[in-house]
């Protein structure tokens, strides 16, 4: 399998559609297998990886046990959002090329979401070479996708670098390596197989013909008897519809009747006059609130120039006292100053060589230096009120200006609205017929309706029974067909039952002979892994994996336990590599690898190993999603003769959503 174009529509930062061409391209008469992705954090390189599940898996791409209500909030959650609102459609596209019946063919699998309310309606189509996929249903189609690359193999092949630092934390190593390897054996179809199996068995007991038969009779004879019943309640509902049809015409003869004499309104009188006096209340309390402010603030709407004057006067007013307060108090303290350099005392303390004169030489310098620059006049201040009032007053200009105006409008709105529906209803009443014309027309309509009315609920009554005997028609004929069929395999039943026992005896031999078969290919793939990527040269001769608790211990130089505790931080994710390269490899299948930040904790040397070792021989197609500081300008030489091309995610403030290029981070 190869993936050849991956499309994204509004999905995490990506507003809009974008398309990523995956298919490594040739270059040079040999093809690269890395097609590289970067971007900083919060750019959309994880968007990319969990696309590609939600494409193949849907909602099991959160887990096996994930509620629908909870897989609704989280596609809700990862749609784009414009302007803080999500969009309202969103969907992820794969396009790839497989092997399907012995043929290569191009596939394309769509996934989309759309908002309905609070839920979230899914939709999956796939077609194959431009046309749909007729060879499975389209029910079938999500099963398809998922059949691919079973769940329990995706972690092989997308992964990130949390996926490889729980291989490598002996905590959680043996539950992840189990799930891995059930997996990638398929040993929970095996498993289920087995368990029905053993439900089947415990169902098998002796049965006797005789019994077997006359069971098969009695069936038979209910199912007959019911069917009777049956056909005698089609008769009676059969014969009440024909009664319904005849009332429904009079019924609607006498309505026509009514309609041609204007009764039809003679129904809505009390609601006509009841909706009047809500008019008139609500007219009032519109006029009410009118009236009140235009005894306000209201007229001053009316002259919005001479509010915006008086608030810039009132304004310039204010700077004006505070620039004047301030120059007071700068002027009073230079005076101070020259006093003080006047006083005897100080000239004496200070400087008593200094005459006289030349100190008030000098005070006189000072208090220049110190005097403020004085206060642009604005002419006489013409409101003599305090900053509370001004305030205040600044407070009901912005109201008479911004507030009153909407609310006006919003009340004469309402009050034309309200004297329309008042004009509407007055016509309407004039238009109800008198009493002694419309009241016999009624009363006949009344009756046919009536009438009609009591034959939809005896209508309603049989079909309901006649729907509760067909139902227990169904399931007397899947009764009397089962006794039957029991009956003709009853002779045969032994063997059955010994091949099904035989099945399980073999479907246990074989779980403990692929398991073992597996385990030690796995072993040995394991320690040549790590081996090639980790720069001590053999530091794991040896691999044992317990096939009860999957756990894993390495064994160095002369047979003796290497616990993983004395492995570096760098050494573990090399070590949890190895681990699923090595699972890979043991799995036979060649399909693509995705991976998301995958060397967070490696050192120099260990990210050189991967980079010339791992990522240009792990498969035939290496999506990598790496930060600039993950590849750099020099590990991008490293691997730069392995890569096809290259895409560069950078998230755009502005928009709030990321932009594609068609390029890496600048050297």
């Amino acid at each position: 399998m190869i993936f050849t174009r991956l499309m994204l529509t509004n999905m995490g930062v990506y507003r809009g559609r974008h398309e990523f061409e995956l298919r490594p391209q040739a270059q040079n008469g040999h093809t690269p297998p890395i097609v590289l992705f970067g971007g900083k954090n919060g750019a959309g390189k994880s968007t990319l990886l969990e696309a590609v599940r939600l494409c193949l898996y849907g909602r099991v791409a959160l887990g096996p046990r994930v509620r629908s209500a909870d897989y609704q909030t989280h596609i809700r959650q990862r749609m784009h959002r414009n302007d803080d609102r999500p969009t309202t459609t969103a969907s992820v596209g794969l396009m790839f090329e497989h092997v399907h019946a012995g043929v290569v063919s191009t596939y394309d699998a769509v996934r989309s979401w759309r908002l309905d309310g609070l839920n979230v309606i899914e939709n999956v189509s796939v077609f194959r070479d431009g046309a749909p996929f007729t060879e499975v249903a389209p029910e079938h189609w999500d099963s398809f996708l998922r059949d691919l690359i079973p769940p329990g193999l995706a972690d092989l092949f997308f992964f990130d670098g949390e996926q490889i630092q729980a291989l490598a934390d002996d905590s959680r190593e043996t539950e992840t390596l189990g799930n891995a390897v059930r997996g990638l054996l398929n040993l929970d179809l095996v498993e289920r197989l087995q368990a029905d199996l053993l439900v089947y068995l415990r169902q098998q007991d002796p049965h006797d013909r005789s019994k077997l038969r006359q069971a098969a009779e009695q069936a038979e004879q209910a199912f007959h008897a019911l069917e009777e019943q049956a056909s005698a309640r089609r008769q009676d509902l059969a014969q009440v519809q024909s009664h319904l049809d005849r009332a429904l015409s009079l019924a609607d003869k006498a309505r026509q009747q009514l309609l041609r004499e204007g009764a039809a309104f003679i129904h809505g009188r009390d609601e006509i006059v009841r909706r009047q006096r809500e008019i008139e209340r609500e007219l009032e309390q519109t006029r009410d609130a009118t009236r009140e402010l235009a005894a306000g603030l209201l007229p001053f709407a009316a002259t919005p120039l001479w509010n915006a004057r008086l608030a810039e006067r009132l304004a310039q007013e204010a700077q004006a006292e505070q620039s004047r307060v301030a120059f007071d108090s700068q002027h009073e303290q230079a005076g101070r100053v020259a006093m003080r350099l006047l006083q005897p005392d100080f000239q004496r303390s200070t400087a008593p060589e200094v005459t006289p004169q030349n100190w008030a030489t000098i005070a006189t310098a000072v208090q220049s230096m110190l005097a403020p620059a004085p206060v642009a006049a604005i002419g006489s201040i013409r409101h003599n009120i305090s900053a509370d009032q001004r305030t205040k007053l600044l407070g009901w200009i912005d109201e008479a200006t911004t507030l009153l105006p909407e609310r006006l409008h919003r009340l004469t709105t309402q009050l034309e609205r309200l004297e329309a529906e008042q004009a509407n209803l007055a016509r309407a009443l004039k238009q109800v017929p008198s009493e002694t014309v419309a009241t016999p027309l009624l009363d006949e309509f009344n009756h046919h309706a009536e009438e009609k009315g009591r034959l939809d609920e005896q209508f309603a009554r049989i079909a309901d029974e006649l729907r509760q005997l067909d139902h227990q028609l169904a399931q007397l004929d899947r009764a009397r067909k089962a006794a039957w069929l029991q009956l003709a395999e009853a002779g045969d039943s032994n063997t059955r039952v010994q091949r099904a026992a035989e099945v399980q005896v073999i479907l246990d031999q074989y779980l403990q002979q692929i398991t073992e078969l597996k385990m030690g290919e796995l072993e040995q793939a394991i320690a040549h892994f790590f081996n090639l990527l980790c720069r001590k040269r053999m530091l794991v001769r040896e691999v044992k994996i317990d096939r009860q608790r999957f756990s894993v211990t390495l064994y160095g130089a002369n047979r003796t336990v290497l616990p993983k505790s004395d492995l570096s931080a760098g050494e573990k994710q090399l070590y949890a590599t190895a681990l699923l390269w090595a699972l890979r490899s043991v799995s036979g299948r060649a399909l693509p690898i995705i991976i998301d930040t995958p060397m967070g904790r490696l050192d120099s040397d260990h990210r050189a190993t991967m980079l010339k070792k791992f990522f240009p021989n792990a498969a035939h197609q290496v999506i990598l999603l790496s930060t600039d500081t993950e590849i750099d300008p020099a590990a991008f030489a490293d691997i730069q003769h392995a890569v096809s091309h290259t895409f560069r995610l950078e998230y755009d403030q502005a928009t709030g959503s990321t932009q594609v290029e068609r390029r890496y981070f600048e050297n």
